[in-house]
């Protein structure tokens, strides 16, 4: 028990006295009795949570009983239980006392807030969206595990990591032996810096140090790992600290440094590393290479890694290792255990010659649970590899979106199956850029560097920070395609940059980050809060086109746990930055009141909660973006703006004993009413109200396919916005590139939003009783892995001609009952407008 833990922990401690070399079978760790009977077990990898029984009503109390690693063999009887695990490896003296992993008891007292413990498959369409039966786990019980995790942590962050991907942007396709290569690399340095980042993973092929016919692992990206220089070092034939650094990889060192930025790494730990035949003996029937690699369970290949690492790095200045390709499943060579153990110890030894070195986790790694992750910076961002044919796409026709939704379903797997702290949680920001051509090959040449989500990467940049604070890991860029590079704006650069630094600025509240209103769902709003006292802040998201509302209470649940009046203030969308939001009662909002607020299609929304003060000294508007000034008895209500056609009920809190005698907005008098020191008023916005993702007509829970029909007129304002954004973001596409619906945003896209859709199904359009053609859409762009990457069904209808009523008839195929959600239009953004009609009194 040491100072700070919330529970105990037992290790078994191991050594040849008369330094004989032994062998560790099966080493049972902990084997007792729990004195107050068991009501119920939940079975976890490591171990299990208990709930203890009460005499009268309900557990209020239990344990969790786990065993650091992923191999344990648990055991109960009644109220005995046991873990073990078979560790069956080899052990010298000479290398120390055996330790066992540690074994961990915590008492849970429980709260009553329960999770279901099933995970819901990804985007799996329930009618209602409810949650599953069957066993729940208490909020409790992850927290007093996750802090358990917490704990053993060796890395422990003072400010966020900015980690930018570049294979994200396919850059192993540029050749940087090569002038040309080089500058193109150097763009996408410049604008990871521009955004922030500290940290990029550096992955260009380089012809002259490596080639694609000289790889010998299993994916054929040999040639991009360690600068380049990954078949050398494989063949010794460069030795790092030793041998010079060519000049193509100090070129661009020299270029990061002079940016403030350090290069990552990319190795493979895999490798057929030939230094030793010892690593690979247990390779008899085939040469090494591919999938046959260097065996990690054996002490004198980790010892070797390690050193060559450090080396590495001290030579070069890079800041830290992606590791990927974690083969730790031979059955031939040691056993699975020591080859996970020795994975362990690779990155324990890392963090301990370089504390401050980024440590990325990539495939295999992930699978294996939180005790393989305290000393790296983060497992596998997206828990699965990042290109879109790897997961299954939420139906939105914006990738950025798309691969935000799937951060979000991953952090949930993390937190709520995997008690992983904050600190090391993944983020992901942006998405990968589809690689593979119309005959499913990777190109290796120059394909696809233009793809910049304009519209979809604040969603994706404010999803990964509302889970993921710690690790910031940025993806696909505007920086190898001349053109986005160059339109990317410094305001754009900035707002990027701003919420980044805004989250370290926070981080001591964040910490306490956790999800809240359940696993993100196709028809759910989820998010995640994070408090400190009685300050604090909760992200909502609406991954789904239909407008829903966000509802969660200021109580426990969300992490607040006291206090008395609240004021909520919204931080994002910009357009209502600071503007606090209004209850249905009083001015403030209470401890336990429940909040429901209305959220559009594919939008987030940022609240920060905060006391709400005695007596302000200032008029505090309430409910409105805009500003409230007192001059003499007047109140001047100035840059009041809203979305047109909407009507809001603000308030205004002025300072005690205030009476005024007339309240302006935007300089127009308006009526109003006073109580005590509380004014209320209703501003109604000019205009014909179009939304985000404007819907035509309204979603059927019951409709299962056959005609739809629906009417609207499009105001002329959204055309006119749309040929603002063309004008800002002048890129010219190509017919190829129009496929991407995520490029192009200038077009007026009009989606068929089918949950779980499938792209056999057929579905017709009219627009005015004439056919117009659907299109399918893919996150692969190419019809790859379909069930994966299909998205719905689109058509650009930006020559429809404005302020007149259209009417739109769908034909769709039979469907379950609410499958359909409805036929939206794509590329809107939420406009706002200062013109105000004559409000009537409250």
């Amino acid at each position: 028990l040491r100072p700070g833990w919330r529970f105990v922990s037992k290790q078994l401690r191991l050594e040849a006295k008369d330094g004989t070399a032994f062998r560790v079978g099966r080493v049972e760790v902990f084997r007792g009795e729990i004195s107050d009977p068991i009501a119920h077990e939940h079975k976890l990898r490591d171990g299990a949570f208990l709930r203890l029984a009460e005499s009268n009503g309900p557990p209020r109390a239990g344990l969790f009983a786990v065993l650091q690693n992923p191999f344990v063999e648990w055991t109960r009887t009644e109220n005995r239980i046991a873990l073990a695990y078979a560790a069956d490896m080899d052990w010298k003296p000479a290398d120390g006392p055996f330790l066992s992993d540690r074994f961990c008891l915590g008492p849970c007292p429980l709260s009553g807030h329960e999770i279901p413990a099933a995970l819901v498959p990804e985007w799996k369409y329930i009618p209602g969206a409810t949650l599953p039966g069957g066993p729940c786990l208490d909020w409790a019980e992850v927290e007093a595990l996750t802090d358990c995790v917490r704990a053993f942590l060796l890395v422990h962050p003072r400010v966020a990591s900015r980690v930018h991907v570049g294979w994200c942007e396919n850059d192993f396709q540029i050749d940087a032996a090569t002038p040309e290569g080089r500058a193109e690399y150097k763009r996408i340095i410049d604008q990871a810096a521009a955004l922030g980042c500290r940290h990029l993973l550096y992955s260009p092929a380089n012809s002259a140090l490596s080639s694609l016919a000289e790889n010998r692992d299993a994916w054929a990206w040999e040639n991009i790992l360690w600068f380049g220089l990954g078949q050398k070092i494989r063949k010794d034939e460069w030795i790092p600290g030793q041998d010079a650094l060519p000049d193509s990889v100090r070129e661009m060192l020299a270029y990061a440094k002079s940016k403030d930025v350090k290069l990552l790494a990319y190795v493979f730990p895999s490798m057929a590393f030939l230094q030793n035949p010892v690593w690979t003996k247990w390779i008899t029937k085939n040469p090494p290479g591919g999938y046959l690699g260097a065996d990690t369970g054996d002490r004198s290949f980790q010892d070797w890694l390690v050193a060559k690492l450090v080396a590495f790095q001290k030579q070069t200045g890079a800041g830290g290792f992606s590791f990927d390709h974690w083969w730790i499943g031979y059955d031939d060579a040691t056993s699975k255990y020591a080859q996970w153990a020795g994975c362990r110890r690779i990155l324990e030894q890392l963090r301990a010659q370089l504390p401050d070195a980024v440590l990325d986790g990539r495939q295999q790694y992930h699978y294996f649970g939180a005790w393989t992750w305290l000393a790296g910076s983060y497992p596998h961002p997206l828990a699965s590899d990042e290109q879109p044919q790897s997961f299954r796409a939420f139906p939105d026709l914006h990738l950025d979106r798309v691969s935000a939704d799937r951060q979000r379903s991953a952090a949930w797997w993390y937190r709520i199956h995997n008690f992983c702290p904050p600190e090391i949680m993944p983020g992901f920001i942006g998405h990968q850029t589809p690689r593979l051509d119309a005959q499913n090959a990777v190109r290796r040449d120059r394909f696809r560097a233009r793809d910049w989500d304009t519209l979809g990467w604040h969603y994706s940049l404010l999803s990964s920070i509302a889970t993921a604070p710690f690790q910031h890991v940025v993806n696909m860029i505007p920086a190898r395609d001349a053109e986005e590079f160059a339109h990317f704006s410094a305001t754009d650069q900035k707002w990027f940059r701003d919420w980044l630094d805004w989250t370290d600025a926070n981080l001591g509240t964040l910490r306490h980050v956790r999800p809240i209103l359940g696993q993100p769902m196709l028809g759910r709003v989820d998010g995640s809060a994070a408090f400190d006292g009685t300050h604090g802040f909760v992200f909502l998201f609406n991954p789904n086109y239909r407008a829903l509302p966000a509802e969660f209470a200021l109580d426990a649940t969300i992490g607040l746990n006291t206090g008395g009046k609240f004021i909520i203030r919204q931080l994002y969308p910009d357009a209502g930055r600071g503007q606090l939001l209004a209850p249905r009662v009083g001015a403030f909002w209470n401890f336990g009141d429940r909040v429901s607020l209305p959220m559009p299609g594919a939008d987030a929304l940022v609240l920060e909660i905060s006391p709400a003060p005695a007596s302000p000294a200032e008029p505090l508007l309430i409910g409105l973006a805009g500003r409230a000034v007192l001059k003499d008895d007047t109140l001047e209500l100035n840059g009041v703006t809203d979305e047109p056609g909407r009507v809001r009920e603000a308030k205004v809190v002025l300072p005690s004993g205030q009476k005024i005698r007339a309240v302006t907005v935007n300089g127009f008098v308006t009526s109003f009413q006073q109580s005590e020191n509380t004014v209320s008023l209703r501003v109604t916005f000019t205009g014909a109200p179009f939304h985000r993702c404007q819907q035509i007509g309204s979603f059927d829970p019951k409709f299962t396919g056959g005609k739809f029909v629906g009417a609207m007129a499009i105001p002329a304002r959204i055309f006119q916005q749309l040929a603002e954004r063309k004008r800002q973001w002048p890129i010219t596409y190509s017919d190829e590139e129009m496929a991407a619906t995520w490029l192009a945003s200038h077009r007026l896209l009009l989606f068929v939003n089918v949950a779980e859709p499938s792209d056999k199904l057929a579905v017709q359009l009219k627009i005015d009783g004439q056919p117009v053609t659907l299109k399918r859409a893919y996150t692969s762009v190419l019809p790859q892995v379909a069930e994966n990457t299909f998205v719905g069904w689109y058509a650009d209808v930006s020559s429809l001609e404005p302020e007149v009523a259209h009417e739109f008839e769908l034909d769709l195929p039979p469907l379950a009952a609410g499958q359909f959600q409805g036929l939206f239009f794509d590329n809107v953004e939420t406009e706002m407008t200062a013109e105000v009609t004559p409000p009537s009194t409250p």
